[in-house]
């Protein structure tokens, strides 16, 4: 008995020992596993917000860079989601990401248009080349049924120009051509006859005698050319297109209405957008890309007069308006002795009216003598070539393309050739002329 005593008297102490060391064992445990808790929430926490910051880099930061591509690579980007990434490797990192993006933006955009202005220059020099060609064979023919087909040929190649000047212009690019100063009157001819619907476009009014000044005659016929085309194209084959000149405070406004659908607020947004924003990328023109618009707004930046679109037309369709300050206007311009090889609308009658006296307002009169197809009489030359029309054979495919004062002489004599020569071109809706 006492031996059994005494070893619970020395077995006791050491069962309390053994208690007390294993309840501090799962006291430090317990405080481990709960540090080893919280460590995995700070990390589940930490990757959420890595997971949150790499979701917004793709899907919102990613896209405005996309969206700002030549505004650079801050402006409208937003910055990290979570603050507390700031200046950390992970945020640095995704910074990378940006400027390579960028960088590969800005690339892109650069090739696509050096390749399309590479395009364009191309089809400039074969239009032009095709130009001469015309002009010889306007020369060298007498028939008026191939004559008729000439000035369709020279119709089109005139549209062709244009487009590939107004792809150009995007591109940031000069449109390359200088005249004179040219009267009202004939910058909105000039602008008629690049156009393919040109008949259906009216001349309401002009009633101001000033001129542009010569770096702008080029500019503004473009401008005026691609709104006509737009408003031709989105409205009725047999509706009018009007045109007339509106005085203003600062200078004078080109008005331009159709009897078109008009335009809902997701297409008015957009024609503001390419109108006014130099930012716009090829990518941002749509697919395919419409260059019209955006050539306008570029070339009103670079010149210094204004272009709006909306809805107000009185017929129910769009209006356009490009308002022209009077610091791009200058005194009256004498309207020239003849008209020469000329644009848009058949030329063949140009050089078939060679010698026919002019109007004030800078059309053609009618010649005297016409042909069966009521085409006006042509005359064989017999006399030396002029300096000009020389220089003309001799140039190269890019030579001095001709004015809008003589596109404007050719289309009114061509609009009044005869019904006969207008039926075979379609249905005629030609308005009345300006008085």
């Amino acid at each position: 008995m006492k031996h059994i005593s005494d070893v619970a008297v020395w077995l006791v102490p050491f069962l309390a020992a053994v208690a007390i060391a294993a309840g501090t064992v799962a006291i430090r445990h317990r405080r481990e596993a709960a540090r080893n808790a919280q460590r995995v929430r700070v990390l589940e926490k930490q990757l959420r917000v890595l997971e949150e910051e790499t979701l917004h880099l793709v899907q919102h930061r990613l896209q405005a860079m996309a969206d700002a591509q030549w505004r650079g690579p801050r402006t409208g980007v937003p910055g990290p989601l979570h603050d507390s990434l700031a200046g950390t490797d992970f945020a640095n990192a995704h910074d990378s990401v940006l400027e390579m993006f960028s960088h590969a933006c800005e690339s892109a955009e650069q090739a696509s248009q050096s390749l399309l202005l590479a395009v364009a220059r191309k089809l400039q020099g074969l239009a032009n080349g095709q130009q001469l060609k015309i002009n010889e064979m306007t020369e060298r023919h007498d028939d008026s049924a191939f004559l008729e087909d000439l000035m369709q040929l020279d119709h089109t190649n005139a549209q062709i120009l244009r487009r590939a000047v107004g792809m150009a212009v995007v591109c940031r690019a000069w449109p390359g051509r200088q005249h004179n100063a040219t009267s009202l009157h004939d910058i909105v001819r000039g602008a008629i006859g690049r156009i393919l619907d040109y008949k259906r476009v009216h001349i309401v009014r002009i009633g101001d005698t000033r001129a542009v000044t010569g770096r702008v005659v080029e500019p503004l016929v473009m401008t005026i050319a691609e709104l006509l085309e737009n408003a031709t194209r989105s409205s009725h084959p047999r509706t009018p297109v009007q045109v007339h000149v509106q005085l203003t405070h600062s200078g004078l406004a080109f008005v331009i209405e159709d009897a078109g659908v008009g335009l809902n607020a997701a297409e008015q947004e957009k024609a503001t957008r390419l109108l006014n924003d130099d930012s716009l990328g090829i990518a941002k023109l749509g697919d395919p890309p419409r260059f019209g618009l955006a050539a306008c707004g570029a070339l009103a930046r670079r010149y210094g007069f204004t272009v709006s679109v909306d809805t107000a037309s009185a017929f129910g369709g769009v209006r356009a308006v490009v308002n022209l300050p009077r610091t791009l206007l200058t005194d009256p311009v004498e309207p020239p002795a003849s008209p020469a090889v000329a644009t848009a609308a058949p030329r063949a009658e140009a050089d078939s009216t060679e010698a026919a006296p002019v109007r004030g307002d800078g059309e053609a009169a009618r010649p005297s003598a016409t042909t069966a197809h009521g085409l006006p009489k042509r005359t064989r030359r017999t006399a030396a070539p002029s300096a000009q029309n020389t220089a003309e054979r001799s140039a190269a495919p890019d030579a001095a393309p001709r004015t809008p004062s003589q596109a404007a002489a050719v289309i009114g004599a061509f609009q009044r050739a005869g019904k006969a020569a207008a039926d075979r071109l379609g249905p005629s809706t030609e308005g009345t002329p300006e008085p």
